[in-house]
């Protein structure tokens, strides 16, 4: 895939210390920050995600994340599956050729939003849905449901709403009105809510620290409704 994107202009706004400063997203990249930043949970959330990846799965993941969780990913898949990357950011992906340089991890310059034509058992996304614009989100998640393999498996990490006695729910609600303004939706309705291919798989969600951040697996259902409904005509016939 050659296609070359830019940052997108609403990253360039909100995002542009994170993505396009290498000494501000290596302090990021620090794994004492991604501890703290993720309340602890990081390493729970990264061992969850690969009970949902099969060892043999071809995997793709929307944009590069800080700490260690696409090298672990990529440990579990390396023997007979494969990993892919796409990413903006052309300054994380200089700085994640250098991470992963012993690794082999297809990264590209891809914009997500876009649709494309290869098929995934598994597609995470990372902490990426409370960065986009609802417009954008939704292309994202039908691009992504769109390139899954029969029984394959879609896998959102984000925020959720946390629960009213979370201590850090109303800090985290001023900060995300400052600076995450697209997060606050994920607040008001579930995941699946924002993709119109929703009624094609069944979704499961796992919640961390109080519901501060979820796990949101989309499976594709092998057989659609109107398969099933055939099938019972048929079976009920005779």
């Amino acid at each position: 895939m050659s296609v070359m994107n830019e940052l997108p202009p609403y990253m360039r706004i909100l995002l542009n210390r994170v993505y396009s400063h290498r000494l501000y997203s290596g302090i990021l990249d620090d794994s004492r920050v991604v501890a703290l930043t993720s309340l602890w949970s990081d390493k729970r959330i990264t061992n969850d995600i690969l009970r949902d990846i099969t060892k043999n799965a071809h995997v793709l993941q929307i944009g590069l994340t800080f700490g260690n969780e696409i090298s672990v990913v990529y440990e579990h898949v390396k023997k007979n599956g494969k990993l892919d990357v796409f990413d903006v950011s052309e300054v994380q992906i200089e700085a994640a050729k250098d991470k992963y340089l012993d690794e082999d991890i297809c990264i590209m310059n891809y914009d997500a939003s876009l649709p494309w034509d290869e098929k995934y058992d598994v597609i995470i996304c990372y902490n990426l849905l409370h960065e986009l614009p609802l417009k954008t989100r939704r292309a994202v998640m039908d691009n992504v449901l769109s390139a899954l393999t029969n029984g394959g498996k879609a896998i959102f990490v984000d925020y959720a709403e946390p629960e009213i006695w979370n201590p850090i729910k109303w800090p985290l609600f001023l900060f995300n009105r400052l600076y995450r303004p697209f997060a606050e939706s994920l607040w008001n309705h579930p995941i699946e809510s924002f993709c119109s291919k929703k009624d094609e798989f069944r979704w499961h969600h796992t919640y961390y620290r109080g519901k501060t951040y979820q796990k949101t697996v989309a499976v594709r259902k092998i057989l659609s409704s109107d398969d099933v409904l055939k099938l019972t005509k048929i079976f009920r016939g005779k």
